[in-house]
């Protein structure tokens, strides 16, 4: 029997519940044929016209983002845009797209769920609640212990550079953690007296208002903090029996370079 883009979209959609999305997200089928045949899953946060070229080279006609193809209200179709240039090579090639994005971000195994784990965190709970059980984030606790040993810790686990703000000598103990944009929920975490908030995409003034209520802050970059994700959703597949060709494409334009 031939696993169909509709036959992916619905399972998604029981597994997921597209209807809890938020209001100003877009998540679900987003641009192909409900009746092609999936030959092979890219799973990745952003659709770049590198991505859907490396979807192609691969043989896989499907692309499941976290970031949505059609976000804002489309005003225009310049021929020269990125827009333009990734819809004609994605019509051209017969790909299809399907996004995940808010679905993912407050299931109870998906970005938040594996980026907790990277944390090590126990006495897991929902840090913002959204609705119907479901919310935003992950807080927890990690025994006592300094700042300083447990950026040194996230170092090893995550193997990648983080900014972090904050006296490194103070001892901590409970923890946030919000994958993407985290900066809305530095209030959530003073009222909840965490110790230390990780996520990604803070201003100075945020920056500001963490430190002067005795909360700590690690950006890992919005890329570094959603890319568990992807994890989350080829594990979801794997356990499904989907028996296809699985792909992550890990090269973001957006993945942070330090020099």
């Amino acid at each position: 029997m031939n696993f169909k883009v509709s036959d992916l979209v619905e399972l998604l959609n029981t597994e997921y519940s597209f209807y809890l999305q938020e209001d100003w997200d877009n998540s679900g089928f987003q641009i192909g044929n409900y009746e092609d045949e999936v030959g092979g899953i890219l799973l990745a946060l952003d659709l770049t016209v590198d991505s859907i070229n490396y979807a192609i080279q691969n043989n896989i006609n499907c692309i499941l983002t976290h970031h949505p193809l059609f976000f804002e209200k489309i005003q225009n179709l310049q021929v020269n845009s990125d827009l333009y240039k990734k819809l004609e090579l994605l019509m051209q090639n017969n790909v299809n797209v399907i996004s995940i994005h808010t679905p993912l971000d407050i299931h109870p195994n998906g970005v938040n769920k594996f980026l907790a784990d990277k944390c090590f965190l126990s006495n897991k709970e929902v840090f913002i609640d959204y609705k119907e059980g479901y919310g935003y984030g992950i807080i927890g606790s990690i025994e006592n212990d300094t700042f300083k040993n447990y950026l040194a810790k996230l170092k090893n686990s995550f193997k990648f550079p983080m900014l972090y703000y904050g006296n490194t000598d103070n001892i901590i103990s409970k923890i946030a953690v919000l994958g993407g944009s985290g900066a809305f929920s530095i209030k959530n975490a003073i009222s909840k007296k965490a110790d230390l908030l990780i996520s990604s995409d803070f201003k100075y003034h945020d920056i500001q208002l963490a430190l002067e209520n005795n909360l700590k802050i690690i950006d890992l970059g919005h890329y570094e903090s959603e890319i568990f994700g992807l994890l989350s959703l080829k594990e979801f597949f794997i356990n499904k029996n989907i028996n296809l060709k699985i792909l992550i494409y890990e090269n973001n334009i957006f993945k942070r370079n330090i020099f």
